[in-house]
């Protein structure tokens, strides 16, 4: 049974993960304070989805679920992270650049 100490732990970390992606997505570039935060934030999300994954008692399709989840935040974290630690994180760009300016032909 998942307890409802999981539960929060899990919305409390999904809550900072979203609040922090989508900081991201506003921003051009990211700078290495906020590539970290990424990655604090999706290690989190990662610990809280493998605590659950504890409770050995629910199905094991769920079970696996739960393990890919983990796994995928903990890749993305790692991405983060080393976006990080990167010399020229500053100007890692997060998305296209603006196309606003670009005339179709056709």
């Amino acid at each position: 049974m998942v307890t409802k100490k999981q539960v929060r732990a899990w919305e409390e970390a999904y809550r900072h993960y979203g609040a922090t992606s989508d900081l991201v997505a506003r921003t051009r570039e990211v700078d290495a304070a906020t590539a970290q935060d990424m990655a604090s934030a999706s290690w989190a999300v990662a610990a809280a989805w493998r605590s659950i994954a504890g409770n050995r008692d629910l199905p094991w399709w769920m079970l696996a679920g739960l393990e890919s989840a983990a796994q995928a935040f903990e890749e993305q974290a790692r991405d983060w992270q080393a976006r990080s630690a990167a010399r020229n994180c500053g100007v890692s760009s997060v998305r296209p650049p603006d196309r606003a300016g670009i005339r179709r032909r056709g």
